[in-house]
């Protein structure tokens, strides 16, 4: 087994490399923290190399650092940095630098930074959990699709891939999206993005120029909300109601909009689903006034009874709707896969951009996915996944049911990885989020205009059923109810 060269040295300036440069670089470096106790170091004959010295020189100032114990040389083995010096090295903030200055930021920036939406917790707990259960998921089978990907692209995996996404993926999307969604489209008309939020902040660039009206849900999803107003457009707030988004409404604040965002089947936060009246109103809107439909279907596959509801996009004969839909809630999060069907004209406009944000998906786990949905892996797992789901979701509505006494209610949507519990008294919802301890979100957060109702945001997806269970049980408690506990 070959060795190791060692860590990197740090460099020094162009020009002559005297003994003193060296010594000082390297004692500074260990001082410093840059080299770690236990780091392995080049060899004296490497090392001399890379400064352009003499290998005796270099073996003159290993030889000092070795007496002066920051270095220890093992026969047969190598030069390694001394674990004493851990306790000489300075912390990672002491390192002569001034404090950073928040001055000369934009304050388009600062919104966004304000902005943690998008942002997932460090771990999943009790109601914070919207991401995927990967306990269920199918790993040995994931592992040996990735590896039949690495030979079957052999070295093409380790060279640029195409920004429209692998041509094997987005076949094996178009012939899903056609199966589970009723939506017929060509593979030359879906690309593929790392998430949705990549997806919206491209469109949202694309599609609209600076002072542009665009609808969005009130309450949002806060994602969607920053996108546009980065992109330089005017969000103007529709209300939502049991029936999802108040066409009506938005009408009559912005009839003139350039586009709409929605996410009819589950409403993003109060899971409401769209009307059909509503939707076929949005789309003759739209065609009316040539305005883009974004349809956010990011959990549509997650319905729980009955059939998935139409979507927006298999209504449209205008070709105003554009559909969005992500792989990291239906797989694993750091999938790092999505997708959008759009006119195949946009296509290539929509690549380009995506070669300004981060180039493109990587090649191995696009192929891995598109061999995982052709050999029918992703149905199976999907109604695996949507039984948990399901059960999930009816354990912690059983467990809410005390709070129905008190006002409480939520959506009758069977759709989803979150619930909302929603109650006429702000005050009251904000006390029992509070006092339950738990880490929920007000809906409130998610609202332009201000309302007296508030609610909590639960998020289950990645919860076991004994945190589910737990967590509401402080809930209830902290409403003042008696909690129910399963035997």
């Amino acid at each position: 087994m070959k060795q190791s060269r060692g860590v990197l040295l740090p460099p020094l300036d162009a020009g002559r490399v005297r003994r003193a440069d060296l010594y000082g670089a390297l004692r500074t470096a260990v001082l410093d923290g840059v080299l770690a106790p236990a780091d392995r170091l080049p060899s004296t004959r490497c090392a001399a190399a890379d400064y352009g010295v003499s290998r005796g020189l270099m073996e003159e100032v290993f030889a000092q650092l070795t007496e002066e114990g920051l270095f220890v040389r093992a026969v047969g083995r190598g030069t390694f940095i001394a674990s004493e010096v851990a306790a000489l090295q300075k912390p990672a903030h002491a390192n002569g630098r001034p404090a950073s200055s928040m001055r000369g930021l934009s304050r388009r920036g600062l919104a966004a930074a304000a902005n943690a939406a998008c942002r997932e917790p460090d771990r999943p707990r009790a109601f914070n959990a919207g991401t995927a259960d990967t306990s269920e998921f199918p790993w040995k089978i994931w592992c040996r699709l990735q590896l039949r990907a690495t030979r079957e692209l052999g070295r093409e995996a380790l060279s640029f891939a195409d920004p429209r996404g692998l041509p094997e993926l987005r076949a094996a999307i178009a012939r899903y999206l056609a199966q589970f969604r009723g939506i017929r489209c060509t593979p030359g008309q879906v690309i593929v993005f790392s998430s949705a939020q990549q997806a919206l902040n491209a469109l949202a660039l694309l599609l609209l120029q600076r002072g542009d009206t665009v609808w969005i849900e009130d309450p949002c999803y806060l994602g969607a909300r920053a996108a546009f107003e980065l992109s330089g457009a005017a969000a103007v707030p529709v209300a939502v109601d049991d029936e999802g988004l108040v066409v009506e409404a938005g009408i009559r604040r912005a009839p003139r909009a350039r586009l709409a965002y929605v996410t009819p089947s589950n409403q993003y936060p109060t899971g409401a689903a769209l009307s059909l009246e509503r939707r076929i109103r949005l789309l003759r809107w739209a065609a009316r006034h040539d305005a883009w439909i974004v349809e956010d279907d990011y959990d549509g596959e997650f319905r729980y009874a009955g059939q998935p509801l139409a979507s927006l996009y298999s209504l449209d004969v205008r070709l105003r709707a554009i559909y969005l839909g992500t792989l990291n809630k239906s797989m694993f999060a750091s999938l790092r896969l999505a997708y959008a069907v759009v006119p195949e004209e946009l296509v290539e406009l929509l690549a380009n951009i995506r070669t300004q944000m981060d180039g493109f998906s990587p090649a191995v786990p696009q192929m891995a996915m598109a061999k995982f949905m052709e050999e029918g892996y992703f149905a199976s797992h999907l109604r695996r996944m949507r039984a948990v789901y399901g059960a999930k979701r009816k354990a912690l509505i059983d467990g809410l049911a005390p709070l129905a006494a008190r006002g409480w209610n939520w959506s009758a949507n069977p759709a989803g990885m979150h619930l909302l519990a929603r109650h006429p008294d702000g005050g009251y919802v904000r006390k029992v989020g509070q006092a339950s301890a738990l880490d929920v979100t007000l809906l409130g957060r998610y609202r332009v205009a201000k309302a007296r109702q508030d609610g909590l945001f639960l998020r289950f997806g990645a919860l076991d059923p004994e945190s589910i269970e737990a967590g509401v049980q402080k809930l209830v408690r902290a409403a003042g109810c008696t909690a129910v506990t399963r035997l």
